[in-house]
């Protein structure tokens, strides 16, 4: 699906805020938590987990822990539900409270406050649990002449690049890789290329069938489909420069990363560049209880996590209190206060 983004950038989160789109999002979403009372199996109306895109590893992620939670709730009522991404789930929720969403610990932070790219605040999200990181992944087929992202500029390559959907990690920290890099969505038009906005499956599917040139995620690594991709088309990764990964940590609080040697088929050597922690996140006026039940759920659940995705491997429970900033809602500082990880 060829996208003139150019013109767009940001308009996701500006339609957000819309009337029309609070009419959309208000027939998309469930109405509010309530709390239970102690002693009784705990009871709430129906709501849902914004997570990523169908086939994303926060969706996957997103439905094992709705799962796991439900296991102790009556009727099962916690649904998981794809959404647009880490930049553009606070806005969602923040709109039409009641619901949890997972998203980026700085956009978590910048949504509250009401900073850029948002166009307002939403005082009222409040921090649940920090999950694991994100990394940026870059990849194109090995016959591309392209060995950085700087030579797409230094040669005014027409690449043909699959990306996210607006609002989603991979097409935010995208546009800010080529901004680093002196360049925008226009020049990659310009120059005769294009990009396409799409789900995790269909973006695949795409690099695949040679439709595209360069296929970027924002995902959990070691990412299965990453590794399925590169077993079906012969690839290789790039590299962030260091001078554009400071710009990135300056602007956006990235994390400096690498991908390890050998994490990947065929990829012999480390990979400089960047990412992005995530969390689940919800809104104050979501009961305690059900807030409680869930924050323990993740807690005294890593093995299972681990079965789920292979980043939980890094990852301990208590990095769940890690927060950018968004005041924690009251059900999870309960969990917190137990285990001794808050005072």
């Amino acid at each position: 699906m060829p996208s003139d983004t150019s013109s767009t950038a940001g308009s996701p989160l500006q339609r957000l805020t819309r009337p029309a789109g609070i009419a959309l999002i208000s027939a998309l979403l469930s109405g509010l938590s309530t709390g239970c009372d102690d002693g009784q199996t705990p009871r709430t109306p129906r709501m849902n987990l914004i997570t990523g895109s169908t086939g994303s590893s926060w969706y996957r992620i997103g439905a094992a822990i709705a799962e796991r939670t439900n296991q102790g709730l009556d009727g099962h009522p916690i649904s998981t539900l794809p959404g647009a991404g880490g930049v553009s789930n606070p806005a969602r929720v923040g709109l039409v409270p009641g619901d949890f969403g997972m998203a980026f610990l700085p956009f978590m932070r910048a949504a509250h406050l009401g900073n850029p790219p948002y166009q307002r605040a939403f005082p009222d999200l409040r921090h649940v649990a920090t999950l694991t990181q994100n990394t940026f992944h870059a990849i194109v087929a090995l016959e591309s002449p392209i060995t950085g992202l700087e030579d797409i500029r230094a040669n005014g390559l027409a690449v043909r690049i699959g990306t996210g959907p607006p609002g989603s990690g991979e097409e935010f920290l995208l546009r800010e890789s080529l901004g680093a890099y002196g360049m925008s969505y226009d020049d990659i038009h310009d120059w005769g290329g294009r990009l396409d906005l799409m789900g995790s499956v269909e973006r695949t599917d795409q690099f695949r069938d040679h439709h595209i040139d360069l296929i970027i995620f924002n995902i959990n690594e070691p990412a299965s489909i990453v590794t399925q991709l590169m077993l079906t088309r012969p690839t290789r990764f790039l590299s962030i420069s260091d001078e554009a990964r400071d710009k990135l940590e300056r602007d956006w609080q990235v994390r400096v990363l690498e991908i390890p040697a050998n994490t990947y088929p065929s990829q012999p050597e480390a990979v400089r560049t960047v990412g992005l922690v995530f969390g689940i996140f919800t809104t104050a006026d979501v009961g305690e209880d059900i807030v409680y039940h869930l924050t323990r759920t993740i807690a005294e659940n890593k093995d299972y996590l681990e079965t789920v995705h292979p980043g939980f491997r890094k990852w301990e429970p208590r990095d769940m209190v890690e927060n950018a900033g968004v005041p924690t809602h009251a059900g999870a500082l309960r969990y917190y206060a137990e285990l001794g990880w808050i005072d």
